[in-house]
């Protein structure tokens, strides 16, 4: 291990929380399984393939499973054999956000099951660090996507993951990280391939280091063609230094426009320029291709609505006033002036939320449709999807499909930033 990063870790334990919205679950092990409490004594045997049901009612999990039913505090389940696979139908996704929904996900690995104070169950995954980066790499990039594309998210999420180990930012009674967006999407085996499966492998323990220790590695799909620094968009974690200055052009050319000057903002988003994750530019996913510029309309009557409804009522919506851009242009604080009174937003994802559906970046400029003095529309024309901080995904596919290997991927986004070996 490296001495540099002052890591005491080898492929260490994770727990990741994969529910805690659901007060039931229904689970189907592909080959046999074991209950057992968490002291290791056994309760059933879970045959393959045989359905199974967990409840949380009055204060306790109820299991009810081939071999009985059962009344318990906590439990585990275990595979029999290695890499025994079990599935958990519908598990919940993006709670809380507009694409929220369920899926039906599988997992290796033991399984956790406790109580939680909202009258549901926390599902808790535990597994090594690299077993759980084969399910955050495809999850978070696709597994379609090239190899060194996918090796550079295999580093970025073993450097969050690490961090979140040391710091505890994610961890909750049971857990260490989450699965969802708020930490790094995780789907365990679900969407794992042969291919994503390698660039795991490839960088096993590699991870990105800044004065000694691992980075909090941030990505996002589309940075819009300019990365945004992080004190812009969280102003809280000041402690981040690695990216408190580290906003960068993405493209291989300098640049020299300031893109927090709207005049400057607007020339960008007409433009056409030779950034990675221009679609026009480069081999990016057809998904990446809608959200390089985007546009949306909202009558002045719906957003005054949403803002009474979601935040409080200023009247009819007159200006949608920015007040501070960051280096990538993404809206810092916007001021919404109703004709009753005003709504100062911010940072970045409150700007975006006060609009339903939330906006896929704050990089964006208004016009109006109208009367000057009382619009009956708002335009919105934007750059990316995302926070914008740390590594563009779409970009790092673009490069990588130019020929750029995964430390040179790495070298553009995180420029403060070392790779190194932590075990």
């Amino acid at each position: 291990m490296a001495q540099s990063a002052n890591i005491n870790m080898n492929n260490p334990i994770i727990r990741v929380l994969l529910v805690h919205s659901s007060p039931n679950l229904t689970i189907v092990p592909a080959t046999l399984w074991k209950a057992k409490k968490l002291d290791g004594s056994a309760i059933a045997d879970l045959p393959a393939l045989a359905e199974a049901k967990i409840f949380f009612s009055n204060g306790k999990i109820l299991l009810e499973c081939s071999g009985g039913k059962f009344t318990l505090d906590s439990f585990a389940l275990e595979a029999t054999e290695p890499c025994g696979i079990m599935e958990i139908k519908k598990v919940p996704f993006g709670v809380g956000w507009w694409w929220e929904g369920t899926q039906d996900r599988t997992y290796e690995g033991r399984i956790e099951i406790f109580p939680n104070a909202k009258g549901n169950l926390d599902v808790v995954n535990v597994l090594t660090m690299e077993e759980y980066l084969r399910g955050v790499v495809p999850s978070e990039i696709g597994p379609t996507s090239p190899q060194e594309a996918l090796r550079a998210q295999a580093v970025a999420a073993r450097s969050e993951a690490l961090l979140a180990l040391m710091t505890g930012k994610y961890a909750g009674t049971h857990h260490d990280t989450g699965s969802d967006v708020e930490s790094q999407a995780f789907t365990g085996t679900t969407k794992r391939t042969a291919g994503s499966d390698e660039s795991v492998l490839a960088t096993r323990g590699l991870a990105l280091i800044f004065e000694g220790k691992p980075i909090p590695a941030y990505y996002a799909s589309s940075c819009g063609g300019h990365t945004e620094d992080i004190r812009n968009v969280w102003h809280e974690r000041v402690g981040e230094k690695s990216y408190w200055d580290t906003a960068v052009y993405d493209g291989e050319k300098t640049f020299d426009y300031d893109l927090s000057k709207e005049e400057y903002l607007r020339r960008w988003l007409e433009a056409d320029p030779n950034v990675f994750c221009n679609p026009n530019k480069y081999n990016v996913p057809d998904w990446a291709s809608k959200n390089f510029r985007w546009e949306r309309e909202i009558t002045a009557d719906d957003l005054s609505k949403r803002i009474a409804s979601s935040k409080k009522d200023i009247g009819r919506v007159i200006a949608i006033k920015p007040i501070k851009r960051g280096s990538s242009g993404r809206l810092i604080e916007v001021e919404f002036v109703g004709e009753t009174g005003s709504l100062i937003a911010g940072p970045e994802l409150e700007i975006r939320q006060v609009f339903d559906p939330p906006l896929k970046s704050a990089a964006f400029v208004v016009d109006t449709q109208g009367p000057q003095s009382r619009p009956d529309k708002f335009i919105i024309r934007g750059a990316g999807w995302g926070h914008g901080v740390g590594m563009c995904q779409t970009g790092a596919i673009a490069m990588a499909h130019s020929g750029k290997n995964f430390r040179e991927i790495l070298a553009h986004y995180y420029p403060t930033s070392r790779v190194e070996s932590v075990y």
